[in-house]
């Protein structure tokens, strides 16, 4: 949608109510977002990125994700 800036899918946006939240009182708020996806493999491999909400006057309400960007769970070093 924007360069940094993703749709919030309607998973999201349940995850959103299961925390007590609208998609007006999220923005601003800050939130790892996390995605299915897989590897080079098939294997699966959630995508995510930490970021805030965002109302933006051309698509509505984002994901803004911050400048570091995306990253895999795999990418996770385990403790």
């Amino acid at each position: 949608m924007t360069e940094r800036g993703y749709l919030l899918t309607r998973g999201s946006v349940e995850n959103l109510t299961k925390l007590g939240l609208t998609l007006e009182s999220a923005v601003g708020k800050r939130f790892t977002f996390v995605g299915d996806d897989a590897d080079k493999d098939g294997k699966p491999d959630e995508i995510m990125f930490n970021g805030v909400v965002i109302r933006n006057v051309k698509f509505g309400f984002l994901a803004l994700a911050d400048e570091d960007g995306i990253y895999w769970r795999s990418e996770i070093a385990d403790d």
